[in-house]
């Protein structure tokens, strides 16, 4: 941090928030190396194919993220360019369902691919979702108790959202931004009442939409008892529960894990955590725990250290959307949540991901550099 005048202290940049973004990046590189090594022999025929792959994603990712921490973030609470942020998300979307561009895979279509470049839709949605929090915000700030000009703009957007990323299917990140948005709404000053008058209209909802699906519903039973489903929909959970009993305190040694031979499905992706556990033990997950914890105290620290609303925001909306998904896939991954789906944050194997997130902590950076300590 950088001193500008002898009356206040004008950040160039947090660093520790800086720190702790590339420390997980690093770390994450390294544990996407370990646990895709054999899957990428194997869907690839070469052992380091996914690895070059994310050393791509990861120069185009801190590329993005500087070009985003050099710039005044103010310039994104234009109006038409958040307007234009979140119809290109949602355009995106509907792309996944049209024929010769989206792009199928794993019975669910999430992908779109545009002059030979594939991306994963929600992904971008996310960004533009975070940008427009910021604006709607930052201008309705009084009218946040209101639920009419308040509230109800936001849900419409929201549920528009979610209920394309739902069919695509993809319940987990559906919930996953539903939840996120009502917790940004509550931060700002939503009134109790409100709150309760959304989680009664969604709970039940997220219930019925979760027990009226087959797949859905057994995924909550394996959750429940895992044991009874060993060999069909509890077998990855007990998989990665076996990966942590593995590791122990201090791992069996990064690279020598076995549980991504293929006894863990989705080592590299959902369950990267679980091979952290494995190789690097209870010290190892600790250690990517704490450094989640950095990022977002540094985060929130940024927010509360400038006096500018949009940028307020913009901080809280981004900071809270990647904590949220991290908190969620270790539940997953460590059987204290059902599972979701959702990625790891800086750790887990795919670019879309990626690079969202590291647009995400650009947009971060870009604020602490305004920010007063």
């Amino acid at each position: 941090m950088c001193a500008k005048t002898s009356d206040e202290h004008e950040i160039d940049f947090d660093i520790f928030f800086l720190l702790a973004t590339l420390l997980l990046l690093v770390m994450g590189t390294v544990m996407v190396y370990s646990s895709s090594f054999f899957v990428s022999k194997e869907i690839l025929g070469s052992g380091s194919a996914m690895i070059r792959k994310h050393l791509f994603h990861v120069i185009v990712g801190t590329s993005i993220m500087l070009v985003f921490m050099s710039m005044d973030y103010r310039r994104l609470a234009s109006r038409p360019l958040v307007f234009l942020a979140v119809a290109a998300g949602i355009a995106g979307l509907i792309l996944c369902f049209v024929p010769g561009i989206g792009i199928s895979g794993g019975h669910s279509r999430r992908w779109v691919r545009v002059c030979g470049f594939s991306f994963q839709a929600s992904e971008l949605v996310k960004v533009a979702l975070v940008i427009y929090l910021a604006n709607f915000l930052s201008r309705k700030s009084r009218s946040i108790s209101d639920f009419r000009t308040g509230i109800l703009p936001v849900m419409l957007i929201t549920l528009v959202i979610a209920i394309l990323i739902f069919i695509e299917p993809d319940f987990g990140t559906a919930a996953t931004l539903g939840i996120w948005v009502i917790g940004v709404l509550f931060i700002a000053g939503m009134r109790l009442k409100h709150l309760g008058l959304l989680g009664a209209a969604v709970v039940p909802a997220a219930a019925a939409l979760m027990m009226l699906e087959p797949y859905r519903r057994a995924r909550l039973t394996a959750f429940i008892n895992p044991w009874d489903h060993m060999q069909g929909i509890g077998y990855q959970i007990i998989q990665s529960m076996v990966a942590f009993a593995k590791g122990g305190l201090t791992g069996t040694g990064l690279g020598e894990g076995t549980q991504k031979l293929f006894f863990l499905p989705a080592p590299h992706t959902d369950f990267i955590l679980s091979v952290v556990g494995e190789e690097l033990g209870l010290l190892g997950v600790l250690m990517v725990i704490f450094l989640f914890g950095v990022w977002i105290w540094r985060g929130f620290r940024i927010a509360l250290s400038t006096n500018d609303a949009f940028g307020f925001y913009l901080v809280v909306a981004a900071v809270s959307l990647i904590g949220l998904q991290a908190v969620i896939n270790m539940g997953v991954a460590m059987s204290v949540l059902p599972t979701t789906g959702l990625a790891l944050p800086f750790f887990s194997y795919g670019g879309s991901t990626l690079i969202a997130t590291m647009t995400i902590s650009g947009l971060v950076l870009s604020v602490s550099r305004r920010a007063r300590l």
